[in-house]
């Protein structure tokens, strides 16, 4: 235990409502309400440093504001440059590939494609900093992949998704879609890290909370936890 000489504290901690990242329990008698690759990486990090927290499934801008405000202390989401004004990087875990993944028969061989086409994404996701802001693409928003990768199959406003490429193919995956995708384009690649409210007022526990995920890191249980959801056995 890390923090067995030191005192034990909870944590505000904003979990990020994308499957398979953190989900409401499917089972409702479940004595966890949420589960996914955040949640498991907290239970663990509770275990080794006997600290605890308060996980709140929160939709993804919100998450962004409360760490800008400081409503919650940390959250564990893909790092982005912007976030540096209101958080501080930590802990990184897993490496991430942020891109669009097109419907089939739809090419998209380069980043000019993307502007012949309308691409699906969930509102307020970061994708690539040139991307978010382009004006010249045309952006479906809507309130998760899940929606876009259905509006993109069904030819619904949209003919690609955008964002985490490991998050859309889990879905697509499970939606069982597989053979109506195609092309990928990968824009860039950042890492699933803990970000740490600038406004957070345990801000002095920033080190040792960082210190316990980097353990899990280390040791491989990370991608343990990362790989056991994003790439489930059929």
């Amino acid at each position: 235990m890390l923090a067995a000489s030191a005192q034990a504290r909870e944590f505000k901690v904003d979990l990020i409502q994308f499957d398979p990242w953190a989900k409401r329990n499917p089972d409702p008698t479940a004595a966890e309400p949420n589960v996914g690759i955040i949640v498991d990486l907290l239970r663990e990090f509770e275990r080794r440093s006997g600290h605890s927290t308060i996980q709140t499934l929160t939709p993804y801008a919100r998450v962004e504001r409360d760490l800008e405000v400081g409503d919650c202390d940390f959250s564990i989401m893909a790092w982005g440059d912007a976030r540096a004004a209101y958080a501080n990087r930590g802990t990184a875990f897993v490496p991430l590939d942020f891109g669009v993944r097109a419907r089939k028969g739809v090419r998209i061989r380069s980043y000019e494609d993307l502007k012949k086409i309308i691409v699906g994404a969930p509102r307020g996701l970061k994708v690539d900093p040139r991307f978010d802001v382009d004006p010249e693409i045309r952006k479906d928003l809507v309130l998760d992949y899940t929606l876009a990768i259905r509006k993109a199959v069904a030819d619904r406003d949209a003919m690609a998704v955008a964002g985490s490429l490991s998050t859309i193919g889990h879905i697509i995956h499970k939606l069982k879609l597989e053979a109506e995708f195609g092309d990928v384009l990968v824009l860039n690649t950042t890492y699933l890290t803990v970000a740490f409210s600038k406004k957070s007022s345990q801000l002095g526990a920033e080190a040792q909370v960082n210190a316990v995920f980097k353990t899990m890191v280390d040791d491989g249980t990370a991608k343990r936890i990362y790989e056991r959801w994003m790439f489930p056995p059929d």
